[in-house]
């Protein structure tokens, strides 16, 4: 199914290039070699044997595919047993063990697309999806262990504090209302890797006395979120702009400094036949939007500044809802 693809609001950057995105694709139930074989067929260009776990698709026009197995996830999700349980409500204990039971499964698998200019995502991203879903690979709701995403590496317009901050302000505002919007599963909820921003830490950004230079935005952001594990993880792009504060503040090999953020909340829903990448991209675009309108984005800050205090704004969509409705607005 052909899925709409929108726009950003600023599709070049300020050096007049166009914008690039790069896409990560987590998804499970195919041999490595096939896989990557699969991807040869589906895009051209020549492939590489990297080792047994990674091939990487060099392309005629430039840049290349990797392709490999995420040992990283399988080991993760197998520590969430707990917490599993209790979400979907599980009487007594989990019905398997869950180490047992990712060692009888393949070890997932990854796609990672090189950075890919805004408006020449569509075409690639669309065949691969098609192609892993006639081969028959599984996504997010297939088993409670498949905590599978889709990570979109987007390039700012700028590189300048105030619109990187406008940016972090708008996914504050907005991730309740993506949670919803993009059905976001329980299977990733309960683990880590998409945490939400500190509760103080919302505040301060909200704040619109806040204006921080390159500096303060960058040490803020390590005293409340050391850490990759965020919806939007902050750290390629800081450790893009300050290399040594990043490293001083956390202690992990797997940060890539790169100038893109790095937004980690979509499902991997590749086995569905009307999903898409589209679909992820288009919330993202709905926060580029409200990044770019100075006069919501104000308004929204102090409202939702004040809706957080609300001590039964667990029980209602209140701020869903408003956000709903500026969304059926802006896009109609």
């Amino acid at each position: 199914m052909q899925q709409e693809w929108r726009t950003p609001v600023r599709l070049e950057r300020d050096d007049n290039e166009l914008r690039r995105v790069g896409v990560e694709i987590e998804f499970q139930g195919q041999d490595i070699g096939k896989l990557a074989d699969l991807m040869r067929k589906t895009l051209g260009g020549e492939l590489k044997r990297v080792s047994r776990a990674e091939y990487k698709l060099f392309l005629a026009g430039g840049g290349h595919y990797r392709i490999e197995l995420d040992y990283a996830l399988l080991k993760e999700m197998a520590g969430y047993e707990d917490e599993l349980a209790q979400y979907v409500g599980a009487s007594g204990e989990i019905a398997f063990d869950a180490l047992e039971a990712v060692s009888s499964l393949l070890v997932p698998c990854e796609i990672v697309a090189p950075p890919l200019p805004v408006e020449s995502l569509s075409q690639p991203m669309d065949a691969i999806v098609e192609a892993l879903r006639h081969a028959g690979c599984k996504g997010t709701r297939r088993s409670i262990l498949y905590a599978f995403g889709v990570h979109l590496n987007v390039e700012p317009p700028d590189l300048q504090p105030a619109t990187i901050l406008a940016f972090m302000r708008a996914f504050v505002l907005l991730y309740e209302w993506i949670l919803w919007k993009g059905r976001v599963d329980p299977s990733r909820r309960v683990t880590p890797y998409i945490d939400d921003f500190p509760k103080d830490y919302k505040l301060l950004v909200l704040d619109d006395a806040y204006r921080p230079d390159t500096g303060q935005l960058i040490s803020d952001y390590l005293e409340y979120n050391p850490t990759r594990n965020r919806a939007l993880d902050m750290l390629p792009m800081f450790s893009h702009l300050d290399a040594e504060a990043v490293k001083r503040a956390v202690d992990d090999n797997l940060v890539k400094a790169r100038p893109a953020f790095h937004y980690r909340l979509a499902n991997s829903c590749v086995d569905e036949p009307d999903w898409s990448v589209a679909k992820p991209w288009n919330l993202w675009v709905c926060l580029e939007a409200l990044a770019a309108d100075a006069e919501a984005l104000s308004m929204f800050s102090s409202e939702y500044a004040e809706d957080l205090q609300r001590l039964t704004r667990a029980l209602d969509t209140r701020w869903r809802d408003r956000i709903q409705a500026w969304t059926d607005n802006t896009f109609a």
